[in-house]
C-alpha cells in the first residue's frame, strides 16, 4: 500500500523519499526473512485462532502507521504487519486446501492468490486516491478497519482447524533436502526478481521510454492488474490439462513479454498488449508455483514448511528486484530493464524445464 503514497509518507514523518521507500524493501525483507522462523514458531496452533491473531496483528500495525509521528514508529509499525503477512502467506494456500474437498485445491489456491491480485488491482490506486484527497495516514485508518472488519469475518465464519505438526526447523531443513523443492525455490526467486526488476520501475519506461503521459500510468497500472485477474483466474482449468506445459508457456510468455518490451518502443498499442500478457502471465504464476510446492511436500508431513520457503523466496525476490531495478536504472537507464529482467528469467525457465513435476 505504501507506494502510491510514499513522498506524502516521507513529508509527514520528516525523511528523504529513499528513507521512505525502505518501509516498502524493508517490508519485504522481513516477509522473506521471518516467513520460515514464525512459521516454524507458530507450528502447534490453532489455524483459526492463528489467522485471528494474525489479522489483530495487522490492525494493530496500521492503526500505528496512522499515528505515527517519528520514522522509528512508522517503520516498527509497518514490520508487525510484515511479520504477520510472512505467515499468513505460509499458511492461506495450505489453509483454504484443507477446508475444501481435494477436487477444489487448484480452485482453492486460485482464489487465495485471486486475492492478491484484486488488492494489486485496486489496493494501491484506491489507496494512492485516497492518501492524494484525505492524507495518507486516513489510508492506513481504512486498512485498520478493513482488518478488523475481515477479523470479524474470519471468526464468525472460518471451521475450526487443528494446528499443524509440519512447521518445525527439522522439516523445514527436510524440505529444503528435496531437490523438486529446492527448484521451486529457485525458479521462483529468479522468475520473480525479473518480474519485479520490470514491474517496479514500469512507470518511468512508461513515460521516458513510450512517451506515455503521467496521467495515463494509474490507468495502465489498473489493467495490467486487471488482466492479472483473468491470469489468476483462467489458469486452473488450463492447469488441469497438464501442469508442465501450462507452467512453461506462462513462464515463456512472461520472459517473452518482457523481451519483446525492449523492441516496441514508442508503438504504444503494442507497448499496451504486452502489459495485458505480461499482467495474465504473472499472475498466473504463484498458483502454478505453489502448486508446485504442494506437489513436491505430497510426502511430507504436511505442506506449511515448504510453503514458507516459497513465501520467503517470493518476497526476496521482491526487494531483490527493486534493489537491482534501481542500481540499473540509475546506471543504464529505464530501457535496460526490460532486456535484463528477461534474461534474469531465463535460467528459471530452464530449471523448470528439468524438475517441474507433472
Amino acid at each position: 500500500m505504501p507506494i502510491g503514497i510514499l513522498p506524502q509518507m516521507a513529508d509527514g514523518v520528516g525523511v528523504s523519499l529513499g528513507q521512505a521507500g525502505f518501509l516498502v524493501t524493508g517490508f519485504a525483507l522481513l516477509v522473506a526473512i521471518a516467513a520460515t522462523p514464525l512459521t516454524a514458531a507458530t507450528r502447534r496452533w490453532n489455524r483459526k485462532w492463528l489467522m485471528l491473531s494474525l489479522l489483530l496483528a495487522c490492525t494493530l500495525g496500521n492503526v500505528l502507521t496512522c499515528f505515527a509521528q517519528t520514522y522509528a514508529v512508522l517503520l516498527a509499525s509497518r514490520l508487525i504487519v510484515a511479520a504477520a503477512i510472512g505467515i499468513f502467506w505460509s499458511t492461506a494456500a495450505s489453509m483454504a486446501v484443507r477446508i475444501v474437498p481435494g477436487k477444489h485445491a487448484v480452485r482453492a489456491t486460485s482464489a487465495v492468490y485471486g486475492g492478491l491480485a484484486l488488492a494489486s488491482v485496486l489496493g494501491i490506486p484506491a489507496g494512492t486516491f485516497l492518501g492524494n484527497y484525505a492524507g495518507w495516514r486516513i489510508v492506513f485508518v481504512a486498512l485498520a478497519v478493513l482488518s478488523f472488519a475481515v477479523f470479524i469475518k474470519m471468526w464468525l465464519t472460518l471451521p475450526n482447524l487443528g494446528a499443524a505438526h509440519d512447521g518445525n526447523h527439522s522439516t523445514v531443513a527436510q524440505a529444503w533436502r528435496e531437490p523438486p523443492l529446492r527448484a521451486a525455490v529457485y525458479v521462483t526467486a529468479l522468475i520473480m526478481t525479473a518480474n519485479f526488476l520490470a514491474f517496479t520501475y514500469i512507470a518511468p519506461f512508461l513515460e521516458q521510454i513510450t512517451g506515455f503521459e503521467t496521467s495515463w500510468i494509474g490507468g495502465l497500472l489498473l489493467a495490467y492488474g486487471a488482466a492479472g485477474l483473468v491470469g489468476n483466474f483462467g489458469i486452473g482449468p488450463i492447469m488441469a490439462r497438464g501442469y508442465r506445459p501450462t507452467l512453461f508457456v506462462t513462464m515463456i510468455v512472461l520472459i517473452a513479454s518482457l523481451a519483446a518490451l525492449s523492441f516496441a518502443g514508442t508503438n504504444r498499442g503494442l507497448v499496451i498488449a504486452l502489459l495485458l500478457v505480461w499482467g495474465a502471465a504473472y499472475t498466473a504464476l504463484p498458483v502454478l508455483m505453489q502448486t508446485w510446492v504442494f506437489k513436491a511436500a505430497a510426502h511430507l508431513n504436511g505442506p506449511e514448511a515448504p510453503s514458507s520457503l516459497y513465501v520467503a523466496a517470493y518476497n526476496g525476490a521482491i526487494a531483490a528486484g527493486a534493489f537491482v531495478g534501481g542500481v540499473i536504472v540509475d546506471h543504464a537507464g529505464p530501457w535496460s530493464i526490460m532486456p535484463i529482467s528477461a534474461v534474469i528469467g531465463i535460467p528459471a525457465l530452464l530449471i523448470a524445464l528439468k524438475h517441474a513435476p507433472k
